[in-house]
């Protein structure tokens, strides 16, 4: 029986042997894989550096395009409010060919004695005043009605008395404005 007792003592010791073995083997394992999470941590925070480095190079390139897409839209602006000063600049330019032009075609119209639409108008004016006077002055003058108070005396019959006819008036023609004169057009 002893030695079934030492055999089994033998297997136990082996076995807890064994089981000891598995524990640190275990251990073993958990430190590698601290050991291992450590050392992917560290790789992971050089990764995310690296990543970090990239970005902010593709972000300050962005910035950069964007810097200048804006200064472009800012000098085409420029130019184009230059542009428009510009025309600016030139319509009163015509404007001023355009009234030293206007005054000189005046000026020979003037020396050609040819009337202008203000001496026109003027003269159809004065016309029409003249017309108005005439025609007031043509009219007769309005009849007054005398009203009479009647007496009983003895009736005595008169001659029927003849009515003047009136005279017709004959209204006056409205002056018409001048016409041009025919020749070379303006």
């Amino acid at each position: 029986m002893a030695a079934k007792k030492g055999k089994a003592k033998q297997k136990v010791t082996e076995f807890a042997d064994q089981l000891e073995n598995v524990f640190l083997a275990g251990l073993g394992a958990l430190s590698n894989a601290q050991k291992m999470g450590a050392d992917t941590f560290d790789t992971l925070v050089k990764q995310g550096e690296k990543f970090r480095k990239q970005t902010t190079k593709r972000t300050e390139a962005l910035i950069d395009d964007v810097q200048d897409a804006i200064r472009e839209m800012g000098d085409d602006a420029q130019e184009k409010a230059e542009g428009l000063f510009d025309q600016v600049r030139d319509r009163t330019k015509l404007e001023k060919l355009q009234d030293v032009f206007d005054s000189r075609v005046a000026d020979a119209m003037d020396r050609l004695k040819v009337p202008t639409k203000k001496d026109v108008d003027a003269i159809n004016r004065k016309l029409n005043k003249i017309l108005k006077t005439l025609e007031e002055k043509e009219k007769p003058a309005p009849v007054k009605k005398r009203t009479t108070t009647k007496k009983k005396t003895a009736s005595v019959k008169k001659a029927p008395v003849k009515k003047t006819e009136a005279k017709a008036v004959v209204a006056a023609p409205v002056a018409e404005p001048a016409k041009k004169p025919e020749g070379k057009a303006a």
